[in-house]
């Protein structure tokens, strides 16, 4: 009997170091500042910011056509065809823009995905849902994201 309990308490007691191993618990990343200090994402949105000043640069331009015309009914019909026009252009931009933020979000998941080995943690969460807790792997997300391409 004494033999049984020495072996039962021998066996929760290894239990318990082991169990801890599996919960390596919840690292937690600064979404925005992962963006910020990535050269491929600030690239992106530079691409994108090229676009949009595009788009803006041609409605001024549109506007200053539509100020030289004369009659009413060539005004309501370079109106509807260039309402068009900027509705394709925007319609393309923001297709363009959900793109982009999907490949880097792809990106920066796909190295999270790594590091969330490497530690052996069981998730990488924003850390807009930590309260408290957690280990922050914003900065080694950072760094091995540096020189990645998108």
């Amino acid at each position: 009997m004494k033999k049984s309990i020495i072996a039962i308490l021998t066996a929760i007691a290894l239990a318990i170091p082991s169990s801890a191993v599996l919960a390596a618990g919840i690292g937690y990343v600064d979404y925005e500042e992962v963006i910020e200090n990535c050269s491929f994402a600030l690239n992106a949105k530079k691409q994108l910011d090229s676009k949009a000043m595009a788009i803006k640069q041609y409605m001024f331009d549109k506007e200053k056509e539509y100020e030289a015309i004369q009659s009413p009914l060539q005004k309501q019909n370079f109106q509807d065809k260039e309402t068009a026009e900027l509705k394709t252009k925007q319609t393309e931009y923001l297709r363009e823009q959900a793109k982009t933020e999907q490949a880097i979000f792809n990106k920066i998941r796909e190295v999270a995905k790594g590091i969330m080995v490497e530690q052996k943690l069981d998730a990488i969460i924003s850390d807009k849902a930590v309260f408290c807790g957690g280990v922050d792997v914003t900065k080694t997300l950072i760094d091995r994201l540096k020189g990645v391409k998108l």
